[in-house]
């Protein structure tokens, strides 16, 4: 009896320790981001860190998942994340402003999750934003808001610095789906104009301290194969964007004998209406915004509502042709479009693509 009460101390102590030593962790980091590191690699002498989505070229940042390094303590061979059979997304919300209404305004984006198989305990993001964004921070002066997915957590976050926020979530282990991990307030800049996207999303970080982790409190197998998934194949960024083509610029130069003049322009897609498997929303391209709409079509079949798609879109839909249209089509769509944004030649089709995953 003795033996039992002692164990049940030291395991109520052992958690609390826990959980003081991230609080701990985020507070030195809010106090002093000269310390932290990227991928295990400190930021430059000039103090600039890594961040991959302030380019400001307005351009979206597809989640880069070459950054992942399997953590040595699992002390076990190399993980495929090929071997995971689920649907598992965690996702930032893609958001269209009209020019006259998205300047100037507070603006919330959801990090949002679906399909996960297996429950998580400890969990810890670095979320970075295109820094002409500014936090906009909570009633109670947290810049990141806990989502209903995450109830019974213990939660908090940090900003590091600009264009950089840590988050973490302490808890039992639970089976989070299809629910809100949590929110960012962003005020978009006063002067915004039409064309100008603001990425928004995570990068896999090793900070020296506590690596970026989705796992259960003890790892085993099947935990540490959803965690590899997850950083290298089950995050897709998003961002704030506003609405319309970029304004055409024009600079004359003259001299006395020449003039020179650059247009900037933009090149249209092609004309909607043909389905090719992934292309549900028939504009030519396969992209975020074809799986978003798969997973919308999902969300309402799930509830027995109608998607909306013709026979042709749904043909188009279920890209891993199992005659069911779900969140793992919409994470083979997102898996494309990731493959396509950063492959430089020789890019394969989409059922190409799709044979290759499953050899």
């Amino acid at each position: 009896m003795k033996n039992s009460i002692f164990k049940r101390f030291v395991s109520v102590v052992t958690g609390i320790a826990i959980v003081l030593s991230v609080c701990h962790y985020f507070m030195d980091s809010a106090k002093d981001h000269a310390a932290f590191t990227v991928s295990g690699h400190a930021a430059g002498e000039s103090g600039v860190s890594d961040n991959p989505f302030d380019k400001q070229d307005d351009m979206e940042v597809p989640y880069d998942r070459t950054r992942w390094v399997q953590p040595n303590e699992w002390n076990t061979p190399k993980i495929d994340p090929r071997d995971y059979e689920g649907g598992l997304m965690i996702y930032f919300d893609k958001i269209g402003l009209e020019p006259e209404y998205g300047p100037g305004k507070i603006q919330r984006v959801y990090c949002s999750i679906t399909g996960a198989t297996e429950p998580v305990g400890k969990i810890k993001f670095h979320i970075y934003y295109d820094t002409r964004l500014t936090v906009k921070e909570n009633s109670k002066g947290e810049v990141i808001t806990t989502g209903k997915g995450l109830d019974g957590f213990t939660t908090g976050s940090a900003k590091i610095e600009d264009g950089q926020l840590a988050f973490y979530a302490y808890g039992e282990d639970t089976l989070l789906s299809n629910s809100c991990l949590f929110t960012i307030d962003f005020i978009v800049p006063e002067d915004a104009e039409q064309g100008e996207m603001y990425p928004i999303g995570m990068a896999y970080t090793d900070d020296g301290i506590v690596a970026d982790t989705f796992i259960k409190d003890k790892p085993d197998n099947a935990g540490m194969l959803q965690m590899t998934y997850a950083f290298t194949r089950g995050i897709y960024n998003g961002y704030i964007k506003i609405i319309g083509e970029k304004k055409t610029t024009t600079t004359t130069t003259t001299t006395t004998t020449t003039t020179t003049t650059t247009t900037i322009t933009t090149t249209a897609p092609v004309a909607a209406g043909v389905y090719i498997p992934g292309d549900v929303t028939g504009d030519g391209l396969i992209n975020a915004v074809d799986a978003s709409s798969v997973l919308a079509y999902y969300a309402m079949t799930s509830t027995n509502k109608e998607g909306g798609y013709n026979d042709e879109q749904k043909a188009a839909a279920d890209v891993d042709s199992n005659g069911r249209i779900d969140a793992v089509d919409a994470s083979n769509i997102l898996s494309y479009y990731a493959y396509t944004s950063t492959a430089k030649e020789d890019i394969i089709s989409l059922e190409e693509f799709m044979k290759k995953r499953h050899e």
